[in-house]
């Protein structure tokens, strides 16, 4: 496979998605159904018609409830034969149960006796009496309910046919597009759930806003064509919280007893778009209980409480409603059963409950949830910035103040005038933790070099933000448009500046970014600054949206964050790889073409060039990226402000008068020293934050279970603080955890140098390692040597298997 090849056919693409499913009785309405399948057809119309649409030797079930789910109208031929039929009826309960639109086509109210007994040449008049008292000659005696509420348009041999024809494309266009956007997100749910609901399955960017905005859609003036369904409504709201880190507008604290009524306010919550948290549908496999629960309140909203004897006598929902007190959450108690009211607490007893105890009574429960909606829909706003500063401080506090984590541009100035109206409030004020962070975030200076600018479509939001969060987890500066641009800044200097500072260019391709002008001028800009291109691949390219990559993106390897079964942690994993490698080379190149294009805005000033120990760390530098051909190369303006620097340094040498001469050992050694403390104290800084960076990153690690990773990634921690003599609480927390916590299972020795990657094989039995010493070997899982692999002329600092095993990438610092 070529590099940057990817597939481009999406499994949507292939999928047949049809106007109109045909259900009919072959007895009575074959002929007709045949016909219409037909002059439907003409219409232009892609139909579903057993006749043409059942292959054979196939289970025509499950093609029939196949047909039904890609089918945005379900038409029902009314006959005596279809409404007895208990094939018939098995397609009309699959079309209820999936919330289609059913549209029914009167063809034969009933049949002659004449006509039974042609089809039954050796029944009796006895049988057709028989026939007759089951209802089975007419449509009335068994019509489905359902059918019945729904108004037909008349087929029969006495009617306008093509006046009905002409209803029934009617019928089947209004409210089309609402229609068919019921069906698509209907065949995504549909997969998610039948893929035990991963993540990757999951609507994000301009779709999932599609579906947010559809789910949100009411019909005031009109009936609804068809009805979300349960499914449709679960699919959308999780993908609106994935899509938003977890974080949810509604926790729902409930006893175990009590989970009926409580499922039952979920779903109702979720219909009306709300995202909510449950202990039964959010705790993941293996992950820690009352953390996870923590996480939940801290991550949402209102805190509902469902009150009955059994969830106040319960440890654990007290539990939660204590964390929820002690976060400033809005609390809404719901009555769910009659209780003692003596055994409320006192904090419930001060709020106004809602009354569910007569829930029993469909008309009692939707007048007690319109309440809960109405009370949800009060000041929502307030909520939701509430809730995102206590996540934001919380994660800084649990990072032992991580200062990548502080707000900046226009999350700050957003927070710090929302804190000022909030700290007049009475009832749930913003906690002393989210003060002290905004404080913190308001006296940290402005960086003036980040580590990743991230160049992104909007449609791709998702994603984008997720990869942000993560590296600002990782201790990692960041440039993100929707933190840094300060409210009255001037948009494309703001962004310009922000390639200008960082080291690194992120850019998310999609067919969306490929075709965004905004996207191209920053990719224009950042080529232009000569910025290292670090690309992901989020949604697959059509040829047509290839041919219009910029070089910059196409002649780079892309990360696909669709391997790994689109796992995030697993590609995240090899983003920090690629943005670590080569880090001092890319800060260097960052410090420099700042300092270049200062000089060549302000017209090339000679007070502007490079003087004394600065000149020599940039020439030693430019003489190190030109010999080993390191990637970006030095600029051209770069390379000009450097040599300009060297003519200056010399015409200044032979140009000194004599006290200038009798000075300018002192002075010069005073200026050297001052700028080599200057310079030295820049570099330890870097190495302390690097180090620090690798902490973090190694306990994260380990918490994915990657306990060699973990422990390679913590040892050279431990390496940079050992050569700076110094301690770092991450650090020690990350070694402590890997030497401690985790096993050693088998020791790989043969390597001469540093390892630098390890890759385990998809089916985990072989392992892949890349050295300093130009080799790249295969382990088994007892450390014996498989295979060394030999070629590179510089160290090998990454390796990867393919996702079938088969194959091995390598990356080296070859030229």
């Amino acid at each position: 496979m070529e590099p940057n090849s990817v597939n481009t056919e999406s499994v949507t693409d292939r999928k047949i998605i049809y106007d109109a499913f045909i259900s009919y009785g072959r007895a009575d309405s074959k002929a007709f159904a045949t016909n219409l399948n037909e002059k439907l057809a003409a219409a232009g119309l892609k139909v579903w018609f057993d006749q043409n649409d059942i292959p054979l030797a196939v289970d025509y079930q499950k093609q029939i409830d196949d047909g039904i789910e890609k089918a945005h109208n379900f038409l029902f031929i009314i006959s005596p034969h279809s409404v007895n039929s208990p094939y018939c009826l098995k397609e009309i309960e699959q079309a209820i149960k999936l919330n289609k639109r059913i549209i029914p086509l009167l063809h034969v109210e009933e049949i002659s006796q004449e006509l039974w007994q042609q089809r039954n040449p050796d029944k009796t008049i006895d049988n057709w009496q028989e026939y007759k008292q089951e209802g089975l000659h007419s449509i009335y005696p068994n019509m489905h309910p359902e059918i019945s509420k729904i108004n037909w348009i008349y087929f029969r041999d006495n009617d306008d046919l093509s006046a009905a024809f002409t209803g029934l494309l009617s019928a089947i266009n209004k409210d089309k597009d609402y229609v068919e956007q019921h069906t698509n997100f209907l065949l995504k749910a549909l997969k998610w759930s039948r893929n035990q609901q991963q993540t990757n399955y999951f609507l994000v960017g301009e779709e999932r806003g599609k579906a947010e905005k559809w789910l949100k859609q009411r019909f005031t003036e009109e009936q609804q064509p068809c009805i979300p369904t349960d499914l449709h409504c679960e699919f959308i709201c999780e993908s609106i919280k994935n899509s938003h880190n977890l974080l949810s507008q509604v926790f729902l604290a409930a006893s175990d007893t009590d989970e009926a009524i409580k499922d039952k306010i979920r779903k109702t919550l979720m219909r009306e778009s709300f995202t909510v948290w449950t202990n039964k549908t959010d705790i993941k496999t293996g992950t820690a209980f009352a953390d996870a629960i923590n996480q939940g309140i801290e991550g949402a909203d209102n805190f509902v409480y469902l009150i009955s004897l059994d969830s106040l006598k319960s440890e654990y929902c007290q539990q939660e409603l204590n964390l929820a007190l002690a976060n400033n959450k809005r609390i809404i108690p719901l009555l769910v059963a009659e209780t003692d009211l003596e055994l409320i607490p006192l904090q419930l007893k001060q709020l106004q409950f809602i009354d569910f105890t007569k829930s029993d009574s469909e008309e009692e429960y939707l007048r007690s949830a319109d309440k809960l909606l109405q009370e949800l829909k009060k000041d929502p706003s307030y909520y939701e910035k509430h809730k995102i500063l206590l996540v934001k401080a919380r994660k800084w506090q649990r990072q032992n103040k991580n200062p990548s984590l502080l707000l900046r541009g226009y999350n700050r100035q957003h927070f710090e005038a929302w804190l000022k109206v909030a700290k007049q409030r009475e009832d749930y004020p913003p906690l002393t933790l989210q003060e002290e962070f905004i404080t913190a975030s308001l006296d940290k200076p402005e960086e003036s070099s980040l580590e990743v600018f991230i160049s992104y479509s909007r449609a791709d939001s998702d994603l984008s933000r997720k990869i942000n969060d993560s590296l600002q987890e990782l201790g990692k500066t960041t440039w993100f448009d929707q933190e840094s641009i300060a409210t009255g800044a001037d948009f494309q200097e703001e962004i310009n500046l922000g390639i200008a500072s960082s080291d690194n260019f992120l850019f998310i391709i999609s067919p969306k970014s490929v075709n965004s002008a905004y996207c191209a001028n920053e990719v224009e800009y950042a080529q232009k600054l000569g910025k290292r291109f670090v690309t992901i691949l989020h949604r697959p390219l059509s040829d047509d949206d290839k041919q219009k990559l910029p070089a910059a993106l196409a002649n780079v390897q892309w990360l696909d964050f669709n391997q790994h079964g689109g796992e995030f942690s697993a590609n995240f994993n090899e983003l920090v790889r690629t943005l670590d490698t080569d880090r001092e080379h890319i800060r260097n190149h960052t410090k420099w073409s700042q300092r270049a294009k200062e000089w060549d805005e302000k017209a090339k000033n000679a007070d502007l060039l490079l003087r004394g120990i600065e000149f020599a760390v940039a020439e030693a530098w430019l003489k190190t990226a030109e010999t080993k051909n390191k990637k970006p190369a030095a600029t051209d303006l770069q390379r000009e402000l450097i040599d300009k620097s060297r003519e200056a340094i010399k015409v200044q040498k032979k140009q000194g008068f004599f006290l200038r001469f009798l000075l300018a050992p002192s002075l010069a050694l005073v200026i050297a020293l001052g700028s080599l403390v200057f310079a030295w104290q820049q570099w330890r800084k870097s190495e302390l934050n690097q180090a620090e960076s690798l902490g973090r990153y190694s306990l994260l690690l380990f918490n994915q279970h990657k306990e060699l990773d973990a422990f390679v990634t913590a040892i050279r921690a431990g390496k940079i603080l050992k050569s700076q003599n110094t301690t770092n609480p991450e650090v020690f927390k990350a070694l402590n955890k890997v030497l401690f916590d985790g096993r050693e299972r088998n020791r790989l020795e043969g390597h001469q140098g540093e390892v630098n990657s390890v890759s385990f094989s998809p089916d985990g039995k072989t392992i892949a390692t890349a050295s300093e010493d130009k080799t790249a070997r295969l382990w088994n899982l007892q450390g014996e040597l498989l295979h060394k692999l030999e070629g590179h002329q510089q160290a090998v600092i990454s390796v990867s298997f393919s996702p079938d095993g088969k194959t091995i990438a390598t990356a080296s610092e070859d030229k």
